[in-house]
């Protein structure tokens, strides 16, 4: 009876000390945003409620990145708040030309990432003589 005591003991002391396992976090996903074009780009992350991150001046021939993540359940893209308290829900990849940005910013479709849920994607972006900055297809890596 003793020892049958002291298993049980030891099966509660153990399961009370092991770590509880927390939620698995959710995927990341690379971004790659090279200009493929003759002139320097200003890209920008639109969030939700008119939030914005500036990802600063891509030059001719230059690529810059960053990570976001996704949620599983229905392919939300996103990146944690600073503080680490909040997500903050992307909703568009923006780029266009420095000092015009408005009239020049092309779309980085990001609706074919939400459905396939990649470990990495790349957009070339180029502005044209006129019109909108083009962002090529992205090429997604599963």
């Amino acid at each position: 009876m003793r020892s049958a005591l002291s298993v049980f003991a030891a099966i509660l002391l153990a399961a009370c000390t092991t770590p509880a396992a927390g939620p698995t976090p959710d995927p990341t996903i690379h971004v790659r945003l090279t200009n493929s074009g003759m002139e320097p780009l200003t890209c920008q992350l639109i969030f939700g409620h008119w939030v914005e991150r500036d990802l600063g001046p891509l030059a001719p021939g230059a690529d810059t990145g960053f990570n976001m993540q996704q949620q599983p359940k229905d392919g939300a893209l996103y990146i944690m708040r600073d503080d680490g308290q909040r997500r903050m829900m992307i909703e568009n990849l923006v780029c266009g030309r420095a000092g015009d940005w408005q009239r020049s910013r092309g779309e980085v479709d990001l609706a074919s990432v939400r459905a396939q849920r990649p470990r990495e994607i790349w957009a070339r972006c180029a502005l044209p003589a006129e019109g909108r900055t083009d962002c090529a297809p992205l090429v997604l890596k599963p």
